[in-house]
């Protein structure tokens, strides 16, 4: 297996400019001067202001973190894990060589990227997230993970086609970036969450909603690749009234829920309950390669 440290300015870009970085004292700048710290954790800040969007994308809490590793440490989401996981590794095998970077867009802590990592022991992990939290947890998740703070709603920081798989689970991306950054032969692959999925806690407490055809719509949005594999995931977890709310607030939801007020309407329900999991894992590749 191949551990070594790696220079994740090879892959990187400055966010202000979009050139390329060097390392200086206390982090990275470009030609044009932009500076960008490097936390002594070793992640990069690269969290800018995206042009029209007003103050850059905060990300997870503390709080949405620790619920989303409690989680997902807990199994519920396995079943996840494994179809990103052989996704990733089927889409990689079908183009030359074994290395190359695997970008991980708004992946949290780490932990699809580092299953990902442990079955392509020659690829080296790039996670990009807003929140401080998430990539100070990833940069130490994974020996062949290295981490950067960035604000993903306009431009991803990373050079041109120097990814060879991008993984976007329950993740934004603006997809014109996504080809952009792509490798020829590059795969993307995507988790997206179907209607059905957690339902159980959704309706009771009137949790956002997944739309239909959310899959078909990211497929629409990026006429440059070319879908090559999907399979949907479905199964019956169980889980309880602890493991719930953590599923309530490891994401979006945690904005718009009231802690105290989702606990009490859990308690007031039975301690174990049925959970659906129901997300489509779509493949896409990009031309050439």
């Amino acid at each position: 297996m191949n551990d070594a440290p790696v220079d994740d300015l090879t892959i990187l870009r400055c966010p202000h400019c979009e050139e390329t970085l060097e390392a200086v004292g206390g982090g990275a700048s470009c030609v044009a001067g932009h500076h960008h710290d490097r936390a002594k954790h070793g992640y990069l800040s690269l969290r800018v202001a995206a042009k029209g969007l007003g103050a850059p994308a905060a990300g997870d809490t503390a709080d949405m973190v620790d619920a989303r590793e409690r989680f997902q440490g807990a199994g519920h989401h396995d079943a996840i894990a494994a179809a990103v996981r052989d996704a990733a590794v089927a889409g990689v095998s079908a183009t030359p060589g074994d290395d190359g970077w695997v970008v991980d867009l708004a992946g949290g802590p780490g932990w699809h990227l580092g299953h990902v990592l442990d079955a392509l022991p020659g690829m080296h992990g790039l996670l990009l997230d807003a929140s401080t939290v998430a990539v100070r947890r990833a940069q130490r998740s994974h020996p062949r993970i290295v981490a950067a703070t960035a604000d993903l709603r306009a431009r991803i920081p990373v050079g041109d086609e120097t990814a060879a798989a991008v993984l976007k689970v329950f993740a934004p991306g603006p997809p014109v970036e996504i080809e952009r950054i792509l490798a020829p032969g590059g795969v993307l692959v995507a988790a997206i969450p179907e209607p059905e999925h957690h339902r159980e806690l959704v309706q009771p407490l009137k949790l956002l909603k997944v739309p239909a055809g959310k899959a078909d719509e990211l497929v629409a949005s990026l006429p440059g690749l070319q879908e090559v594999a999907r399979t949907t995931v479905r199964e019956t977890v169980h889980v309880d009234r602890a493991a719930a709310a953590d599923a309530v607030f490891m994401g979006p939801n945690a904005f718009h829920q009231k802690r105290a007020e989702v606990e009490a309407a859990l308690a007031a329900g039975p301690e174990t309950r049925e959970l659906t999991v129901a997300v489509t894992v779509v493949t896409l590749r990009a031309p050439g390669g």
